[in-house]
């Protein structure tokens, strides 16, 4: 590569020419103008100017830099594919016939890999990229992106295509989101674009993403679900409800036994560390299981098991109550056989088990919610994610320490090779703090002021714990 006059013009009369950056591959040359036209002999000058404070030397320190940068393009070009003239044209001039070298192909290419790396361990989050893409796609329906022809302009053509909505091909307004998810959704595109960085593109673009420079783009911060949890005395009632069977007998047989697997499912991930359904469909009775004398679960964490150092290891202490719902809800154990088969159904593929997880998800909230309403009289709707902000929020309210939460929860952090044979909470102190999760003292504590407030059920769950003591 180097920087040129282009002198391959067919005026005969011409007296200053064009300057380009020259690229060169195997004798086939591509010519880049970077501004700027000279004469042969000006061109010569400016080359071998030495003197840093003249109107030469300034425009040669220009072309250095030009230089500089189209080398870092190259080497980037260079790092995970087969340079080629066509990929140098892309990186500059942003256009291409070749779909998969492209800003949406890139986007695509970064999902497959998600899909298939680590065993599909980001599955999520790939189809997470596919529904920014879609929303990408349908609300840049009048002018969609070739190449890398995209900027600030075009992403902000995006962005309030989702704060307002735009006019669809059949006049309707589609593409509107909540904000919330305008977020993950910019945050997808800004590892979209940052990935296009890292193979070389992008190399001439202004960096579209700021929360600070004004006419960048503001990625939105979420919404806080810190009022999405119930406290350990509502999860104390829904465990009697569980315990104790309090289903209306309106209800049929066949959907009391369905709603009674997943409240009990529910109170599984709640009282096993706020774990997800994907994690509850693929735990085993390990050999750790059967070596603690069957009194606590060692998984890793799928969410996290492809990105973090040790996979997320967790450990789930089995406390009494836990122990009750496993009882009554789990399988027989039996070494490597899993906890909750129903779960995934046998499914070994990635596409599969997020079917199987999806539609227990929804069982499981459906259920909860008639639960909540009809048994207990509660205007709350609760669904899979309450479980951990739930253990989280429990457990920080009663004074646990954080850094067991952290642990318990299989967070990804970093850790020495020492941390790996030590074990930061031995299990009885993890039985300890887990037992803070539930509130199973006497019901004869219970206030006057609080029996006044109670349900029907309510009272009748108290006065059989009463007469159970």
């Amino acid at each position: 590569m180097s920087i040129v006059l282009d002198t391959r013009s067919n005026r005969s009369k011409m007296t200053e020419y064009p300057v380009a950056a020259r690229f060169t591959i195997d004798r086939r040359s591509y010519y880049y103008h970077i501004g700027g036209s000279y004469s042969k002999q000006d061109f010569s000058e400016i080359c071998n100017s030495q003197k840093s404070k003249s109107s030469k030397y300034e425009e040669k320190r220009r072309w250095l830099t030009i230089i500089d940068k189209h080398k870092n393009m190259v080497i980037n070009l260079c790092r995970n594919q087969k340079l080629t003239m066509e990929k140098i044209k892309v990186a500059l001039e942003g256009k291409t016939q070749d779909t998969s070298i492209s800003f949406v192909g890139i986007w695509e290419d970064m999902i497959e890999r998600m899909k298939t790396d680590n065993n599909g361990a980001r599955y999520t989050t790939a189809e997470s990229y596919e529904c920014a893409l879609k929303s990408f796609k349908k609300i840049m329906w009048r002018t969609p992106i070739e190449g890398f022809k995209i900027g600030i302009d075009e992403l902000k053509t995006w962005d309030n295509g989702m704060k307002m909505g735009i006019k669809g091909p059949n006049g309707k307004i589609i593409g509107k989101i909540s904000d919330t998810t305008r977020g993950i959704y910019l945050r997808t595109a800004r590892a979209v674009w940052n990935e296009c960085i890292s193979l070389g593109y992008f190399s001439d673009c202004e960096y579209p993403f700021s929360n600070v420079k004004k006419t960048a783009i503001s990625i939105p911060t979420g919404a806080t679900r810190k009022d999405e949890y119930l406290d350990v005395e509502r999860m104390t009632r829904l465990y009697r409800v569980f315990i104790n069977k309090e289903y209306p007998k309106s209800w049929s047989s066949d959907y009391i036994k369905r709603s009674h697997f997943s409240l009990g499912l529910f109170l599984v991930q709640y009282l096993c560390n706020g774990f997800n359904l994907a994690d509850a469909g693929q735990l085993r009775y390990t050999q750790y299981y059967f070596d603690t004398e069957r009194k606590a679960f060692k998984f890793n964490r799928k969410k996290t098991r492809g990105r973090s150092e040790g996979g997320s290891e967790v450990i789930i202490p089995i406390t009494e109550p836990l122990q009750n719902i496993l009882d009554e809800i789990a399988a027989e154990p039996v070494l490597d056989a899993y906890v909750f088969p129903s779960i995934l159904k046998g499914a070994n593929s990635e596409v599969e088990i997020r079917k199987y997880v999806s539609q227990e998800n929804s069982n499981v909230q459906d259920r909860l919610i008639k639960i909540c309403k009809s048994i207990l009289n509660w205007e709350v709707r609760p669904s899979g994610t309450w479980a951990r902000h739930s253990f989280a929020t429990n457990l920080t309210h009663a004074g646990v320490d954080k850094g067991y939460i952290t642990e318990s929860m299989g967070h990804s952090h970093s850790e020495s090779v020492t941390d790996r044979y030590i074990a930061n909470y031995p299990l009885e102190k993890q039985m300890e703090y887990n037992s803070k999760l539930l509130n199973l003292s006497p019901a004869s504590t219970v206030k006057k002021k609080d029996i006044k407030k109670m349900s029907k059920a309510e009272m009748a769950a108290l006065l059989m714990d009463l007469l159970n003591e």
